[in-house]
């Protein structure tokens, strides 16, 4: 009796014990990525039985996937999920085995998602022309919309969210034609606005001043104008809390067209105007003292046809100097910063030097409006650069297009590229607009024809490396 008690006893002591599976490999994936895109992710998990294996994914988001079905010991598992907030994740595996025993969980793939590429519009033709990253982390968009408002095009304004995901967007205008070029987070945390109205003001069309709350709802608004045509084209608040404007008159100044320079305090009443001359005024800095930095075209002085133009103002806006940068064809300026060593930075096009067409280019100057250097990028199609910002690096970074792309251009302190990404989602894209964001990645607003045959506004956040 003892000895069989001591076989049954032996027979249980030696059968084997399930095991679960090991812990399974670290995910294997991109490290980045785009919001809403699909991104693939394998693992491997062993069983010490030789069990086959079924494998989930902690996506890091506070979902999870769903077990995959059973697969031999050893062999690889690929699941794919899409990511809908910009963020930093933390990417895990667990593997069970057929008897439902689960392994602990794999170590961790670290996946950056830095970057978007969203639209926004309706049935008409809508442009973005500005765009500002906010206080709040998101962003800020304004242009111009045939989608919404009052009728014809009305000046739109849209809030993001740091995904890109949009928040609100607010209309303002009457049956005329209205168009937001250029906006701007206040000190009070709301926006200003700087457009052109054909529904209000004095007749035709008016430089038009609009002022928000936080949420977009308007709190004054201002034309400036006469009997002829009057367009806004940029706007920033003044260190006194007041606005400046930069513009185009044809009801000031003489005759023709010439760059207008508004200055409104800090509820949008004038305060001065003052009339340059040239022809054209795209983009206003006030200057570090006190005055004011402005870039565009004019035809009045320079080598011939359109010359990029700058000049630079006192705090009351009288003119202290200006300088002309072109040949004998047409060259234009978009955009221009004051720079870190007091000098300036222009960003535009002109043709190549050899056959027609637009590359973009990019000029800086001394304190004085001396040229120091310049340089274009040129493609197989027009480009022409729109904005431009100096970076932390003293580097400079160029939003524009580049034929029916997006372009973006990094370069460093002397004008040379780094590098440049070209953008495209559908058959036309063009960027308008470009800031460096706080992750050090930029964001950038323009037109796309995603909704064909019309254009929708889109906005396009990239990392750090322009991807």
């Amino acid at each position: 009796m003892g000895i069989l008690i001591l076989g049954l006893t032996l027979g249980m002591t030696c059968k084997k014990k399930n095991q679960p599976p090991g812990a399974p490999s670290i995910p294997s994936g991109p490290s980045s990525g785009r919001k809403g895109d699909t991104l693939r992710f394998s693992t491997v998990a062993e069983d010490p039985d030789g069990d086959s294996v079924a494998v989930r994914f902690d996506w890091g988001d506070s979902t999870m996937s769903d077990w995959s079905g059973l697969v031999p010991s050893g062999d690889s598992v690929v699941m794919t999920h899409v990511w809908q907030r910009l963020s930093s994740y933390s990417i895990r595996a667990q593997a069970k085995d057929s008897n439902e025993t689960a392994s602990v969980w794999s170590a961790e793939h670290q996946l950056t998602v830095a970057s978007f590429f969203t639209t926004f519009g309706g049935p008409g033709d809508d442009v973005g022309n500005s765009v500002q990253q906010t206080s709040d982390g998101g962003y800020i968009v304004a242009g111009s919309t045939k989608s919404y408002g009052a009728g014809n095009y009305d000046v739109w304004l849209v809030k993001a969210d740091a995904s890109g995901n949009k928040v609100w967007d607010r209309t303002f205008g009457g049956t005329g034609w209205e168009e937001g070029n250029s906006v701007q987070q206040t000190t009070d945390g709301g926006y200003v606005i700087a457009g052109t109205t054909t529904s209000y003001g004095a007749g035709g069309a008016d430089v038009w001043l609009i002022k928000t709350d936080v949420n977009g709802n308007e709190v004054w608004d201002r034309t400036f104008g006469g009997a002829g045509d009057d367009f806004g084209c940029s706007t920033q608040q003044t260190l006194d809390g007041g606005y400046i404007i930069i513009g185009i008159t044809q009801s000031h100044g003489g005759s023709g067209e010439g760059a207008w320079l508004i200055k409104t305090d800090a509820s949008g009443n004038e305060v001065w105007n003052r009339t340059l001359g040239g022809d054209w005024g795209n983009s206003v800095q006030q200057t570090s003292d006190g005055g004011y930095i402005v870039t565009g075209y004019t035809t009045a002085s320079g080598s011939g046809g359109k010359d990029v133009w700058l000049v630079k103002t006192d705090s009351t806006g009288n003119r202290m100097w200006d300088t002309t940068f072109g040949g004998p064809d047409d060259e234009e300026g978009y955009s221009v910063r004051q720079t870190f060593d007091g000098g300036y930075v222009i960003a535009g096009w002109t043709p190549p030097q050899v056959g027609y067409g637009e590359y973009v280019w990019l000029i800086k100057t001394d304190g004085t409006g001396h040229w120091v250097w310049d340089r274009s990028f040129g493609a197989t199609h027009d480009g022409e650069g729109r904005s431009v910002q100096q970076t932390s690096d003293a580097g400079y970074v160029i939003g524009g297009y580049e034929g029916s792309y997006v372009w973006l251009i990094k370069t460093d302190s002397a004008g040379n590229k780094l590098w440049d990404k070209l953008i495209r989602q559908t058959d036309y894209d063009t960027g308008h607009s470009v800031q460096k964001t706080s992750d050090g990645g930029y964001v950038m607003t323009g037109t796309t024809e995603s909704g064909v045959p019309s254009c929708d506004v889109l906005l396009v956040k990239t990392d750090a490396e322009g991807n």
